[in-house]
């Protein structure tokens, strides 16, 4: 085989030249940490770190909704640790009022502190996050959860019943906020009777709330029949049986009235205004309301109650304030449930948060695996590919000296 000299010209060139390469690649190599350098290297394991990389990102991702969850959580434990506040304040007042050492002026002056209050709620009930959504709105965080309507003289709630969730994890999500209905109005309403028809009585007053509420359940709606003619009334139950009052106990059935006669039976009590013949169902109904209402009515009855002129403003006091007490029972009870609930979310988030960590540096680990340098080998390669590359210098700086002109004399 005949071999010319632009062959061993070229042939060296090309040697040299991919030494070169090695070498140069091995010292990038070494001066990055990274065994891949492009996904030539190796389309298997760049495939795998693709992958790898997408995972850390998504767990990134998740990380930042935990931190963004906490901060609303956080936020709404806050607001209703200082709505239970104003509640209990509201509560204090409320027994305060209702003391017999307290006359109506000093009911106007409560009542002036109950408004403060309710302006108070209503501003944490319409609190906002840091992205200036309505906690309390559900999914319409740019409506105030609350608002005061003038024509039904109350609050009312402008959200829905949405719950805003995120996730914190591949299979794991949980609630960030809680809609305004499921703290503040789905609240155990209390027991109150139902507007009456006709004008059989001019005040009609719960005295006793749990007396009331045990016969409602077990023997209402009570039935008062007038005969006008003879000037008596009767009252029996859902049954038909008697109803009796008083201790000694006395059956209702015939009882004489006239004009402005009080009834009073299993803790309510009726005035007798015009009846007509016939009978009177007295219905109840168990009305929702929220915190802002029950101040609001509250502080109504208070300014509005006259215990001095009216003979029955003492029982219209007692009752105001009664079921408020009564409204005040059920809004904590429901305040100590959602705030259980955020502190088991927030447990939650801290476990998830921990499991996304470990998840990342398994994951990380196995990037390290496949793009990682082993510099024991590397370094090893690296003076083996220079030691490589200097033979190729010196044996072509000989066989570039091979001529028959240099045997020419």
């Amino acid at each position: 085989m005949r071999i010319s000299t632009a062959q061993i010209f070229s042939r060296n060139t090309d040697n040299i030249s991919n030494a070169n390469s090695s070498l140069v690649k091995t010292q990038q190599q070494l001066s990055t940490g990274k065994r891949i350098l492009q996904p030539s290297d190796d389309p298997v394991a760049t495939a795998q770190l693709i992958k790898l990389d997408q995972e850390i990102n998504k767990t990134d991702k998740y990380q930042d909704n935990i931190v963004v969850s906490r901060r609303r959580l956080s936020l709404e434990e806050t607001t209703l640790d200082a709505v239970n506040t104003a509640t209990l304040r509201v509560k204090e007042l409320a027994i305060r009022a209702n003391s017999g050492a307290v006359n109506d002026n000093d009911r106007t002056l409560i009542a002036s502190e109950l408004k403060e209050l309710e302006s108070q709620l209503l501003g944490l009930l319409n609190t906002q996050d840091v992205q200036g959504e309505y906690l309390f709105s559900g999914y319409k965080g740019f409506d105030a959860a609350y608002s005061y309507d003038g024509a039904s003289d109350s609050y009312v709630f402008n959200g829905d019943e949405g719950r805003r969730s995120i996730q914190v994890g591949p299979n794991a999500t949980i609630g960030s906020t809680d809609s305004g209905f499921n703290v503040f109005e789905n609240v155990d309403s209390q027991l109150a009777l139902a507007p009456a028809a006709g004008s059989a009585f001019s005040d009609r007053i719960i005295t006793d709330f749990g007396t009331f509420g045990e016969f409602t359940d077990s023997r209402g709606p009570a039935t008062i029949t007038f005969d006008t003619a003879a000037g008596t009334y009767s009252v029996a139950d859902k049954n038909g049986d008697p109803v009796f009052t008083g201790n000694p106990a006395t059956e209702l059935t015939d009882i004489s009235y006239q004009q402005g006669d009080v009834i009073a039976f299993e803790g309510v009590s009726l005035v007798i205004d015009s009846p007509a013949d016939g009978a009177v169902t007295l219905e109840t109904e168990t009305p929702r309301t929220n915190v802002l209402n029950m101040v609001h009515q509250l502080s109504a009855a208070l300014t509005g109650i006259d215990t001095v002129g009216d003979p029955q403003g003492t029982d219209k006091l007692n009752e105001a304030v009664n079921r408020a007490l009564l409204q005040i029972d059920s809004i904590e009870n429901k305040n100590i449930q959602v705030r259980g609930s955020i502190g088991a979310r927030m447990n939650t988030l801290d476990a998830q948060e921990a499991v996304n960590e470990e998840y990342k540096l398994y994951t990380n680990e196995a990037q390290s695996s496949l793009r990682d340098l082993d510099y024991n080998e590397a370094i090893s390669r690296f003076t083996l590919q220079q030691t490589t590359l200097n033979a190729a210098y010196a044996s072509f700086a000989k066989i570039q000296n091979l001529s028959l002109f240099n045997y020419i004399n």
